[in-house]
């Protein structure tokens, strides 16, 4: 019989699905709080894979458009979202930026007056960037346009905020950005905000929030776009959800299960429970991935541990394509590197010293160098903080997986 399975592990998870990041939500709640009064704090969340930090995008936009409250106060603010890559240059990033806000415009209020000005602005800029871009023009040209671009911004967050229209009018606007560590050395995005946040200044028109969110190696990409940068965000590193988060999680998920199947609330027994948080490791996505093989298992109305220990293979196959299997086998390229994994995953994700790897390493120890110096630069490996030659896997179960891979090769598989 088809069930529609409550977890999400191939999207960010739902409101109803959330919990934990309990910090985070308040610095974003108090952050909303600031850029209505003009004076705002922007949000920088870093996190590794798997972490939730989309999740954590798609929760503060719902903060910000005040479909929920934190703390009493309820928010109205635009709201756009981009993703970025590494073909995004800097007037690609204001033309994709200007149709975004456009479009929320026009999709919240399509007819009043107050928001025709806004519009206007932005469908000039997008016209003149495309202009721009077609006729390749030069770096002035360039800055120039980025001028505009900024300008336009100001005048549309004065336009929302118009106090003539106070019943429809926003607090200001948040831009959400998400996979920054992706971002193009061409686009310098630290630079961009930079300009931008003192243009909004001088403008009198700071009422915006950058939330932006990406991989540890966004805050390089940041400082060398403008060594200053760091200094418009307060920093929140995402670790793994506690036990007590994670079985919250889980027991949301089964609620939510009433709603989609119209049935009695399937129960999850204890031991069931500890296994998908220890498996996990508190990793949202792992969280979500498990819980919906699980849940696929299960044929009655109690997950148990046998549903747990029928599915986690499954489960295991889906998270390693996702998460492992391009660091394992597409962004090494030497054997070596592979050997030093292996060598690692018999310490699961424990730490291990760069002398234990060496009494089992089969190579040169310039090989042995190169190699734990390539996969710490790809975030593979991570070092131990203020200890030197001291090194772990990020994941247990990526340790598992590498176990089960055994001496194979991509070829093989």
């Amino acid at each position: 019989m088809n069930k529609v399975n409550p977890f999400t592990p191939n999207s960010p998870i739902n409101r109803g699905t959330f919990a934990g990041r309990y910090e985070e939500i308040e610095a974003i709640d108090k952050g909303l709080y600031q850029a209505n009064n003009g004076n705002p704090t922007h949000i920088l969340l870093v996190g590794e894979r798997g972490i939730g930090k989309t999740s954590l995008l798609y929760v503060s936009e719902i903060f910000a458009k005040g479909e929920l409250n934190w703390s009493g106060g309820k928010h109205n603010f635009l709201v756009v979202r981009l993703n970025l890559n590494d073909k995004i240059g800097l007037v690609d990033f204001a033309i994709i930026l200007a149709k975004a806000i456009k479009r929320q415009i026009d999709i919240e209020h399509p007819t009043l007056t107050f928001v025709k000005k806004a519009l206007e602005i932005l469908s000039r800029l997008e016209v003149q960037g495309l202009s721009y871009k077609k006729e390749k023009s030069s770096i002035s040209n360039e800055e120039e346009f980025i001028q505009d671009f900024i300008y336009s911004i100001a005048d549309t967050i004065k336009s929302i905020r118009d106090p003539k229209s106070s019943t429809e009018s926003k607090d200001g606007l948040v831009i959400l950005i998400d996979e920054a560590d992706k971002a193009s050395k061409e686009l310098n995005l630290g630079s961009f905000l930079k300009n931008l946040s003192e243009n909004l200044v001088a403008e009198n028109a700071n009422h915006i929030l950058f939330i932006v969110s990406g991989l540890p190696g966004m805050r390089k990409m940041l400082t060398d776009s403008h060594e200053s940068s760091l200094r418009l965000f307060e920093e929140h590193y995402l670790g793994p959800l506690s036990k007590e988060d994670t079985k919250k999680v889980i027991k949301q998920g089964l609620d939510d299960n009433i709603e989609k199947n119209s049935k009695e609330n399937i129960k999850i027994n204890d031991d069931a429970q500890e296994a998908i948080y220890v498996f996990s490791e508190g990793y949202p996505h792992f969280v979500q991935q498990i819980g919906y093989s699980v849940f696929e298992e299960n044929n009655d109305d109690v997950i148990s541990i046998e549903d747990f220990n029928k599915s986690y293979a499954k489960a295991l196959i889906q998270i390693g394509s996702r998460f492992y299997y391009k660091p394992f086998y597409q962004d090494i390229t030497a054997e070596t590197q592979r050997q030093i994994l292996r060598i690692m995953a018999e310490k699961w994700n424990g730490w291990i010293t760069r002398g234990e790897i060496k009494n089992k390493f089969q190579g040169k120890e310039t090989a042995l160098t190169n190699g734990l110096k390539a996969l710490r630069d790809k975030a593979i490996i991570i070092s131990k903080e203020g200890v030197k030659g001291e090194y772990r896997l990020q994941w247990a179960s990526f340790a598992l997986w590498i176990k089960l891979q055994g001496g194979t090769d991509e070829d093989s598989l």
